[in-house]
């Protein structure tokens, strides 16, 4: 997704790309109350809701056998009775509405306050289209995969193509007034996102990557921080929607570097080459995929990468890693924040499909509180032949 969380961008005042105007002031006053609602929803009633369900009886049972190395119930059956105990807190309740809420709004008022400027968002982003780096292709029929159409993601009218202003929706709304402050999803209250991005892309073992491939690229967020990592790799991407890649091309030619982004489910055919690539990101992907999808994604990627080559990935936390309380409000994004298939993946394990798709020197951890971003590596085999 592409949203900038600083508007003063010091490399786009630099550059003179830096926008001339601004929401109005309605618009931007609500972006701002959104954001600190959030705020005070994750970071003061979230923590009461915890103390609230550790401290009763059946919460410290629980939470024990979530972190017992031999539990007695199941995963989904320590999840389910932690929710129907957290339901009867009011705190959790209110909580929770608050994210509801807050979910929605970054829609029902951001549009209308994107609209307002629609005349200077519209000749912005054409004068960004003049003078663009690297390449796009989209004019391809791809077949759009059943999951993915009839999903309007995170809440989003329509999906990622549902209105033709989202880029600036997120980059002058949303992501610098509301996601900055963290406090959604995997994002605890404070975190910073682009350092996030920046410390995942740093957990590539190696030096130097010639070439980089990013499948779900989006809006290329993820890849303008491998950019500010590996500044000398040739950088590729692929997506299933071409308003995310159309935006992505303008946001990486508005910083001043190429990308070479393709209209793709990265899940049956890139349409890239055999062993082309010798590094692999991957960045709030897995979570919006069913597990088949997953499962074939690794084995595309397999075929594209070199021998020897590196993938790293960043998606939320397996419930298995996280305190039984963290577990119950990942799980309710399933259901209310319009992420179908989060609570399978996270049942799920990126380590054995790394494994069954061929790869080795599979490992997994966390680099951040509150297990966020969690890391899951792996390295495509040598050819034994080089391995001697």
């Amino acid at each position: 997704m592409t949203f900038l969380t600083q508007l003063e961008d010091v490399s786009l005042q630099q550059q003179g790309t830096a926008p001339s105007f601004a929401l109005s002031q309605r618009g931007r006053s609500g972006f701002e109350l959104l954001g600190s609602v959030q705020k005070f929803s994750s970071g003061t009633l979230r923590p009461l809701a915890e103390e609230s369900f550790v401290a009763t009886p059946e919460g410290k049972a629980l939470s024990a056998d979530h972190a017992s190395a031999a539990p007695v119930r199941s995963e989904r059956e320590r999840i389910a009775a932690a929710k129907a105990l957290c339901a009867s807190d009011n705190v959790f309740r209110l909580e929770r509405f608050i994210q509801r809420y807050v979910a929605e709004q970054n829609f029902n008022h951001g549009i209308p306050a994107i609209e307002e400027r629609r005349a200077e968002f519209r000749a912005y982003e054409a004068a960004m289209e003049r003078g663009l780096l690297g390449t796009l292709d989209i004019d391809v029929d791809v077949v759009v995969p059943s999951y993915y159409d009839r999903i309007e993601w995170h809440l989003e009218p329509g999906g990622w193509d549902g209105y033709d202003l989202y880029g600036a929706l997120f980059a002058f709304g949303v992501g610098p007034y509301v996601f900055s402050h963290g406090g959604y999803a995997a994002v605890a209250v404070g975190d910073d996102i682009a350092q996030q991005r920046l410390n995942t892309i740093r957990q590539f073992p190696k030096n130097e990557y010639a070439r980089i491939y990013e499948p779900g690229c989006g809006g290329v967020s993820t890849l303008k921080a491998v950019h500010t990592v590996f500044p000398d790799a040739a950088l590729h991407g692929s997506d299933l929607s071409p308003l995310l890649l159309r935006n992505g091309q303008k946001m990486a030619s508005r910083f001043g570097f190429s990308v070479h982004l393709r209209l793709a489910d990265s899940a049956t055919d890139t349409r890239e080459a055999d062993e082309s690539f010798d590094g692999v990101i991957t960045y709030a992907l897995h979570h919006e995929l069913p597990p088949k999808a997953n499962r074939a994604l690794f084995r595309e990627m397999y075929r594209i990468m070199k021998p020897g080559a590196d993938i790293v990935i960043s998606d939320p936390p397996p419930f298995r890693a996280v305190p039984l309380f963290h577990a119950v409000i990942l799980d309710w994004d399933t259901e209310h924040r319009e992420e179908p298939f989060f609570t399978t993946a996270l049942h799920d394990s990126l380590d054995e499909m790394l494994r069954e798709a061929g790869f080795d020197a599979v490992e997994s951890y966390a680099i951040g509180h509150g297990q966020y971003p969690w890391i899951t590596r792996a390295r495509k085999p040598l050819k034994l032949a080089e391995a001697a």
